[in-house]
């Protein structure tokens, strides 16, 4: 009887199926309450946009976070004693769209409001769970093939399995992020919708009959 350690990884990959859009609100003035007010405005518009999509079902989530200000001050150009204080105010709204079709432009639209953006990729949670089953099961599957290699040329067969452990790190999410602006033709720069890699990696030991 021998003992044998194999083992077995599987990947998948598959287009993504929703894409979280970060607009991010940074308004900048020397008066306090009207880095509050243009920045509110735009944080509502943004919020409004995201209950439009999602009433459309172009978007299944958003999340709004509340505004923040603070002070920054600095010294006139050539001067030590002339303080400039200006106040930035700030706030992040999250859109998960569901419709891909729709990032180029909503991204061009939220730049040319003067935005700040970047995008997060994701298949849906159910899908992540079939994914991840199937590439487990396929993990196993190439394990045992990889034992039974090493069996065959021991003139030997894999008679029973002792034990699997998992050594996978899980799915991948791409570091995908970018901001896009409307071209000078009008048109929208085009998205490449990102590819989710979904991996499964296992150890088995086996012994021989």
């Amino acid at each position: 009887m021998t003992t044998i350690h194999a083992t077995g990884t599987s990947e998948l990959h598959l287009r993504a199926e929703r894409a979280t859009v970060t607009a991010r609100v940074s308004v900048t003035s020397r008066a306090r309450p009207e880095s509050i007010a243009a920045a509110t405005r735009l944080h509502n518009w943004v919020v409004q946009r995201a209950e439009q999509l999602r009433a459309s079902g172009d978007a299944t989530w958003h999340a709004a976070d509340p505004i923040s200000t603070w002070a920054n001050k600095s010294y006139a150009a050539g001067s030590k004693k002339t303080v400039i204080v200006e106040y930035t105010t700030s706030s992040r709204v999250r859109i998960k769209l569901s419709n891909l079709d729709l990032v180029s432009g909503f991204i061009a639209e939220l730049a040319e409001a003067g935005l700040f953006t970047d995008v997060a990729w994701s298949l849906t949670e159910a899908s992540r769970r079939v994914c991840e089953r199937r590439a487990r099961k396929d993990a196993v599957d190439e394990a045992r093939a990889v034992a039974e290699d090493y069996a065959e040329a021991l003139g030997e067969r894999i008679g029973a399995v002792v034990s699997i452990s998992d050594s996978s790190a899980g799915g991948l999410q791409p570091p995908a992020r970018f901001a896009s602006a409307r071209a000078a033709d009008g048109g929208t720069a085009e998205v490449t919708v990102a590819e989710i890699t979904v991996s499964a990696s296992v150890a088995g030991v086996y012994e021989t009959a």
